[in-house]
């Protein structure tokens, strides 16, 4: 397992470690709901360096990564960010790849079910960078106050999907706007050498936000929530980019990418099952899902919702049952427990308040 380089830096502040796709991360630090909390309503800084980070030239890197991902990096522009995926030869996704070109530099970085810079970095004169940098993630309706306040107000010029280069002490760091949780969200990356200076202005920046220090297990429970797609979850349970409702992440216009044909068959058959969202009390992973006496779906990942007061999760249903407004039970015939909700299921406070100067 790769160690997280902040690794005593995050125990000093009583942080629990955990695992994702192969590296150690923080999964939490002294109250997970709290960092809930922050997130919803304030700022919560996590640290992303388990992402795998693959550099290319720009000369070389689009046409490579355009033969690899499903999406047409041919169409990605300067300072602009393409959210795809990575397939293996049958189809399944092993990783989900922001592709993001600034500086005469094209960047992969990737949440990955396996070494997806070794896979990725077979061509396109690639770099594994991964040791190079280090990634934080901030999120919430204050996250904007702390990318304000490390690098001015030009963040304001930020949209979503894009990256900006700026100096940090000296040295080129960069910043995504490209949060999964519902609310702003900023994902700051440094070189390595910068990690420990940026995450104590960061601590403080997030502080003076309202917020607080958070760990990957709350920041998917906001993913969840709010509808964004989680790798490590339903990603590796189903694999099947058509069953999980991905297609927005592809281009199938194009020829072929990695694992293309057998995503192609995958669509053009049709998914037998679908990802849905559902909430209930009896919403718990491994729970069978009936319609009367008939077995339609199965919950297969489940968390519950502060802010909604209940379980919640995703369910693979059958795909003629695979939408929202249904009540379902979790034994044959039974009392309803458990239904079928739209997604997102919490409206972010960053939608309410916008950037509130």
């Amino acid at each position: 397992m790769r160690e997280l380089a902040l690794k005593k830096f995050w125990e000093e502040r009583d942080a629990k470690f955990g695992e994702l796709g192969g590296a150690q991360c923080v999964e939490s630090f002294a109250d997970a709901e709290s960092e809930y909390k922050a997130i919803r309503n304030s700022a919560g800084l996590c640290d992303f360096s388990f992402m795998r980070i693959v550099e290319f030239p720009e000369s070389d890197g689009i046409d490579y990564l355009d033969t690899a991902l499903a999406a047409n990096i041919l169409k990605l522009r300067y300072g602009r960010i393409i959210d795809t995926f990575l397939c293996d030869e049958n189809g399944k996704i092993t990783a989900e790849v922001f592709v993001a070109n600034i500086d005469d530099k094209v960047f992969a970085f990737t949440e990955s079910l396996t070494d997806s810079a070794e896979i990725l970095g077979k061509g396109g004169n690639a770099k594994d960078a991964t040791k190079d940098y280090a990634i934080f993630s901030v999120d919430g309706p204050k996250a904007w106050e702390v990318a304000r306040d490390i690098f001015g107000s030009d963040i304001f010029n930020l949209p979503y999907l894009a990256i900006e280069k700026y100096d940090f002490e000296g040295d080129c760091a960069y910043l995504m706007r490209n949060g999964k949780t519902g609310e702003f969200g900023y994902s700051f990356v440094v070189p390595s050498t910068k990690a420990d200076a940026m995450a104590q202005k960061l601590c403080q920046a997030v502080e003076n936000a309202g917020g607080s220090l958070c760990g990957t297990k709350a920041h998917a429970v906001a993913r969840l929530e709010s509808g964004f797609f989680n790798i490590y979850k339903e990603g590796a349970l189903v694999g099947d980019p058509i069953a999980l409702g991905l297609q927005w992440m592809a281009d199938f216009s194009k020829d072929s990418f990695s694992g293309s044909e057998a995503v192609y068959k995958m669509r053009e058959e049709g998914a037998k099952a679908k990802i849905t969202a559902v909430e209930g009390a009896g919403v718990e992973k491994g729970a069978v899902l009936y319609d009367g006496d008939k077995k339609i779906g199965e919950v297969i990942t489940a968390t519950n919702s502060v802010s909604l007061g209940d379980n919640i999760g995703l369910a693979l249903m059958d795909s003629e049952y695979a939408y929202p407004s249904l009540e379902l039970s979790t034994v044959p015939g039974g009392e309803v427990n458990a239904r079928t909700v739209t997604r997102p299921m919490t409206v972010s406070e960053s939608l309410i308040k916008g950037m509130q100067q």
